[in-house]
């Protein structure tokens, strides 16, 4: 999975007071990579075997932050005061007291206008005052919170009812006289309602009309990559690079895309191509770790995760992937300090949460992964990864029924687990 930079709605980071620790062992010689299918069958018996792995050695914290960022993220979007209409996006800073008051708020990353700042702050204090925080957390926490004007020109308040009526109004208008802006458009307003196939269809026609530029033409290989369109997000990169043959998104999602595809000669191609045209992004990076991490070299994928780290301190896939391949070198608890800091960079994110939930259920902290699996249930109902790995939490503390209800719905979303 290659995590994508792009703004929806609002986005928003929420940093801890805590930092994680690099590796000293990505220097090390690679291991001789083992047969895949020996290497397989080893790891399916060790996921099957729980009893085998190693004990809780260290306290980790159970606060959750899931509750807290979301109501803070409602309450801050039903107060958003846009006032301009040129699309730009800037970001705000402030520090989260205990009690819900805040402190030190200022401008981190200016618009370019004014009146788009003074917005920003404005929204802020509008919104006060904020949640307090969760039980246990610490007495202050540092947020950032990003802004996305040309999302909100459309719906200051994000909810569905008032999508659908814009969607209809759009509707009526290409029904009168279609234009590739308005397929546009319409493609931007489904994708928030999740629709991504009647996005793709849209996205597709926008193309044909003439809207063959490259925000569109990167939209569209965005969202095919994400229903699994793999062949037609290929198509939509080898079309992105014909305009622009340095554009960092096209190799990035094509090398995801040929991963997907087993194509693993070729992931790494566009990998490396994204890091010969961009060596100080650490798009590339990311995406070369995970090809490493589907191949078994993980010391090769800690050291990518090592460079794109040292590139942007905050780059949530490097500690995905970092905790990913030291979770299979057995190197559980620097795993559990990156999939920590990863959660900490994007605590709405559900595959974060199932990350750590996972590696819970490795180092027998049952209590702690059904935790995860719940958070990651609240922001995604129809996870059935969620399901079955709370469904083993369940079984192994002898909570047969929750198990076996839990296995249930995961085996009805279709997954089963290996």
């Amino acid at each position: 999975m290659v995590t994508q930079n792009c703004i929806l709605r609002l986005a928003f980071t929420l940093v801890l007071l805590s930092s994680a620790v690099s590796l000293t062992s990505c220097n090390q010689a690679e291991e001789p990579q083992e047969d895949k299918e020996k290497k397989e069958r080893k790891d399916r018996k060790e996921r099957k075997d729980r009893k085998e792995w190693p004990k809780d050695t260290k306290k980790i914290s159970a606060v959750s932050f899931v509750s807290y960022m979301s109501r803070l993220h409602r309450r801050i979007k039903a107060n958003w005061l846009p006032k301009t209409d040129s699309g730009e996006t800037g970001a705000v800073t402030f520090t989260a007291q205990k009690d819900g008051s805040i402190s030190d708020l200022k401008i981190l990353t200016s618009s370019g206008n004014k009146q788009f700042d003074d917005a920003m702050i404005a929204t802020i204090k509008a919104a006060l005052p904020f949640p307090p925080l969760p039980s246990g957390a610490p007495d202050t926490i540092p947020i950032e919170f990003t802004f996305d004007h040309h999302v909100f020109n459309h719906l200051s308040k994000d909810e569905p009812e008032e999508i659908k009526k814009s969607i209809d109004k759009l509707t009526a208008d290409i029904e009168f006289k279609p234009t590739a802006d308005l397929y546009f458009e319409r493609a931007r307003l489904l994708l928030h309602l999740d629709e991504k196939l009647k996005a793709t269809e849209d996205l597709a026609a926008a193309i044909a009309a003439g809207r063959n530029d490259l925000p569109t033409l990167i939209l569209k290989a965005q969202t095919e990559s994400s229903i699994g369109n793999y062949k037609d997000c290929l198509a939509s990169c080898a079309a992105i690079t014909k305009i622009d043959d340095k554009n960092l998104d096209a190799y990035v999602l094509a090398s995801d895309a040929h991963l997907n595809s087993g194509h693993l000669d070729e992931a790494f191609e566009a990998a490396n191509q994204a890091i010969k045209v961009a060596p100080k992004h650490p798009d590339g990076y990311t995406a070369r770790a995970y090809a490493y991490n589907l191949s078994f070299k993980y010391k090769k994928a800690i050291a990518d995760c090592d460079a794109a780290i040292a590139l942007d301190p905050q780059c949530q896939a490097a500690y995905a992937y970092r905790g990913d391949a030291e979770e299979e070198l057995k190197l559980y608890e620097q795993a559990m300090k990156d999939y920590n800091k990863n959660i900490e960079l994007s605590p709405l994110d559900a595959s974060a949460l199932l990350r750590r939930a996972e590696l819970h259920n490795q180092m027998a902290q049952f209590h702690r992964a059904i935790i995860d699996c719940t958070d990651a249930i609240k922001l995604d109902p129809d996870n059935g990864e969620a399901y079955f790995y709370r469904s083993y939490a369940n079984e192994q503390l002898s909570l047969s029924a929750q198990a076996k209800k839990d296995k249930d719905r995961a085996e009805a979303l279709g997954f089963v687990g290996q």
